[in-house]
């Protein structure tokens, strides 16, 4: 699964809980706090006014990969 804008972040996070961990550091609040993310990926990097959505998106692919290997 390649992860885009387009991917809901609940199938993300239920599919490699270790995104949990990229979402944080790219400053998406509400995983600390235990709230839910609803929608997908773009429409949080939005909400959150992440910076750079495309590094983003990198960091979440490659911990996916990762995931996928072991």
């Amino acid at each position: 699964m390649t992860i885009t804008k387009k991917s809901v972040v609940e199938e993300v996070i239920g599919k490699y809980p270790a995104t949990v961990d990229v979402f944080i550091r790219f400053g998406m609040p509400c995983f600390v706090c235990g709230e839910p993310a609803w929608g997908t990926v773009g429409e949080n990097v939005e909400r959150h006014k992440v910076k750079d959505p495309e590094k983003l998106l990198e960091a979440l692919n490659e911990v996916a990969a990762d995931s996928e290997e072991k």
